[in-house]
């Protein structure tokens, strides 16, 4: 790719450019990492919330870096364009400089509160089962064609992070491609140079008000998915929140109305499984999920209506989805506990809406108590852990507040923050160390209680603040504790 060629894919964002007549220059590789530059490096300068990487850009030169992308115009002799928005200006680029991936590759985006992980994770199981072969983006790992699994920061990674996976998939003969789309990467522009095949919601519930300024503009933030479709793309959303989609695009609607293309029927929870009817276009068929709530009928029916829009038989998607083994930390159940005679599940839920779910399930599948343990990230939208607290006090017959990723804020105002919305009379308690709690949490459970430890799901850390970064994965914890105390046990 040269000089030239920049130009012209960013041309509408470019304030100025200082070239020094080396629009023919070949640009080798590209990259917002200062490590990662190499001799004929293209490099994007930005100012970030923690750090501007324009300060460094004459140690960037100094690494062979031939041109850089600025935001500003910077006194450095080196061949520079200015651009209104960088991030942008890496979309645009990345998706040229890999040659435009996603239009060979079937792509899906899943977006929305919760349920994007359980909705990537089907689509990636069930395609895999069809005999295609392609990658998955999402919060609990990447699984890129060609490369190890690994876990990554973000539950959607930076523009030139996507096109180079996505050139990877192609080039290892992969069909498809699927992954998580947050609220940040949309509104950061990290999947503008995405076009996709299905561009899914899930839901629009409150979470990141510390990045978005309302809730309306993150639901605003989220719609836009649907900008990105491809010609002959395909919107699937649930009928609560169809009405928000107004762009005149192919919307195909799921969930229980009579206005649904697919429409979900008698729904029945176990502990293993929810079973349900779904109505479709082509027929009624009885399915089933190997995991239990109600949620999770609506996550299969988004992804059996989007594989059916797709041309995939609705008999063979549900099929397909009995041999589904769940995501980690996603309504997990701690199998150890059995030793002691009670349930534990591990979940994720971090916002009002998907505790209140997940409590919903749990309190169906119990038949004794239900013990809550949660606690509520720092850094992170303020507003909701009050209404985490009232959720957990309805729903739970003891809550246990504790610690999640304070990252760098301060425990006892968050703790704090979150005890603010107990409903008066519940019986709770507030223990700072999160061991502390899930201990104590198995030391009040009786035969037949369920034990849910909410908040953290797969993570295998304990962000506590930038120095600071302990191992601490719950269902490890909860292991350990339980074979400790039936060790205790059997020599009574």
């Amino acid at each position: 790719m040269y000089v030239s060629d920049i130009l012209k894919c960013i041309s509408d964002i470019v304030i100025d450019a200082h070239l020094d007549s080396q629009s023919n220059l070949r640009i080798t590789g590209i990259t917002d990492k200062s490590n990662d530059v190499k001799p004929g490096y293209l490099f994007f300068c930005r100012k970030g919330s923690q750090f501007d990487s324009h300060e460094i850009a004459p140690e960037i030169v100094k690494k062979g870096a031939v041109l850089l992308i600025t935001e500003r115009f910077l006194q450095i002799d080196a061949p520079m364009v200015v651009v209104s928005d960088s991030r942008l200006a890496e979309a645009l680029i990345a998706k040229n400089f890999f040659q435009n991936p996603s239009e060979d590759l079937t792509v899906i985006g899943v977006t929305g509160t919760n349920g994007k992980t359980t909705c990537s994770h089907l689509f990636h199981h069930i395609l895999g089962k069809f005999g295609s072969t392609g990658s998955l983006l999402g919060t609990v790992f990447y699984e890129i064609l060609g490369v190890s699994r690994f876990h990554h920061d973000n539950t959607t990674p930076g523009a030139i992070e996507i096109m180079s996976a996505m050139q990877k998939t192609k080039q290892n003969c992969g069909e498809y491609f699927t992954m998580e789309v947050s609220s940040h990467s949309l509104a950061m522009n990290r999947v503008e140079g995405v076009r996709f095949d299905i561009a899914a919601l899930t839901n629009i519930t409150r979470d990141h008000l510390d990045f978005h300024s309302c809730f309306e503009e993150y639901s605003r933030i989220k719609l836009h998915i649907f900008d990105l479709l491809k010609d002959n793309g395909i919107a699937v959303i649930s009928d609560e929140f169809e009405h928000l989609l107004q762009k005149r695009v192919n919307k195909i609607v799921y969930g229980t109305s009579r206005k649904c293309h697919y429409r979900i029927e008698d729904v029945d929870v176990d502990k293993v499984r929810t079973d349900f009817t779904i109505k479709t276009p082509q027929g009624t068929f009885q399915a089933c999920i190997p995991l239990p709530g109600i949620h999770n009928a609506y996550n299969a029916a988004l992804v059996i209506a989007s594989l059916a829009e797709m041309g995939y038989s609705p008999r063979d998607i549900i099929e397909a989805l009995r041999s589904f083994d769940g995501v980690e930390g996603r309504f997990e159940y701690v199998k150890e506990a059995s030793l002691m005679g009670f349930d534990v599940v591990v979940d994720f839920a971090h916002t009002p809406d998907a505790l209140e779910k997940t409590l919903v399930t749990a309190k169906h599948l119990t038949t004794g108590r239900l013990i809550t343990v949660f606690g509520a990230g720092g850094m992170a939208d303020k507003g909701k852990r009050p209404l985490m607290a009232e959720v957990a006090s309805k729903l739970s017959d003891v809550v246990i507040i504790t610690t999640d990723d304070p990252r760098g804020e301060d425990v006892d105002e968050i703790l704090s923050q979150v005890e603010s919305g107990v409903i008066p009379g519940t019986p709770y308690l507030v223990l700072r160390d999160r061991y502390e709690a899930i201990e104590t949490a198995l030391t009040l459970a009786n035969r037949g209680d369920m034990v849910l430890v909410a908040g953290r799901g797969h993570e295998e850390y304990q962000i506590f603040s930038k120095e600071k970064k302990i191992p601490f994965k719950d269902s490890e914890i909860i292991r350990n504790i339980v074979y400790q105390e039936y060790a205790k046990e059997m020599k009574k």
